[in-house]
């Protein structure tokens, strides 16, 4: 029996990095997992994944998370096939260099076009998501949010990436509050630092920021995201989580943390 057993899991983002390792991560713990991207030919290669690591189910349904409707119909779609919703990984995000060649690196360097993207896929998008899945999670669900270490980390070169993020932190505190009553969980995951994933587009990270630190691999907040999906982490909510620290505390330190925090 896996620590996700009878639970069923939407991961955004699924097709590659971040999603993918905790999709296959889930399925080890032996959920059923829904598979959401754009890119369905990557999805049907990361189901192929999760069913090899012992998944209970796997549905892959082709998702856009900046419309509405199509956040509803994954909504609806995964309660409609596997009867209910237990834990919805918001995962899906993009940074500067996925959606342009030239590099922003201050404020006033940025196109209006960029950040209307930005926010419609890092906050908007995430915003879209609760409104489409708290509502139906049941007593115990787990909303988990993908932010990132920058968001909390304000100054010079940190650029509008950081301002989506940061509004993820509130979204999460926010959400948090309103699905107490509930009994839904609503805490914020990141992986502890960038990684080296396809966040910044199929060319991967630049060199320029690989040069200013070592970087983790998109498995570093696989422990961390079972852990929230878990019925484990029960009572913890409108919490920030990194996934480094996770790895590196023993849980019951890292727990007494969070309620400190």
């Amino acid at each position: 029996m896996g620590k996700l057993t009878q639970m069923v899991a939407v991961v955004t983002g699924a097709s590659r990095g971040l999603g993918e390792a905790m999709a296959t991560g889930f399925a080890r713990e032996g959920a059923a997992v829904v598979l959401a991207a754009r890119t369905v030919a990557d999805l049907d290669r990361v189901a192929e994944r999760c069913r090899d690591a012992g998944a209970a189910q796997v549905e892959v349904i082709p998702t856009d998370v900046t419309d509405e409707d199509q956040l509803t119909a994954l909504v609806d779609a995964t309660i409609g096939r596997l009867g209910r919703l237990d834990v919805f990984v918001a995962n899906a995000g993009i940074a500067v260099p996925s959606i342009t060649d030239r590099r922003m690196t201050t404020l006033e360097t940025y196109e209006l076009g960029v950040v209307q993207r930005l926010f419609a896929v890092n906050t908007v998008g995430m915003w879209l998501s609760m409104k489409a899945a708290l509502p139906v999670m049941p007593v115990g669900g787990s909303f988990i949010a993908i932010g990132s270490e920058l968001g909390r980390m304000a100054g010079a070169g940190a650029g509008v990436y950081a301002v989506t993020k940061a509004g993820v932190d509130l979204l999460v505190r926010i959400a948090a509050a309103e699905s107490a009553e509930r009994g839904v969980r609503v805490n914020c995951l990141s992986p502890g630092g960038m990684v080296d994933t396809h966040l910044f587009g199929p060319n991967k990270m630049p060199d320029y920021l690989k040069a200013h630190a070592p970087w983790s691999t998109a498995e570093v907040i696989v422990p961390a995201a079972v852990w929230l999906a878990s019925h484990d982490s029960e009572g913890v909510t409108g919490k920030r989580l990194a996934g480094t620290e996770f790895n590196r505390i023993p849980l019951d330190e890292f727990r007494a943390g969070l309620q400190n925090a």
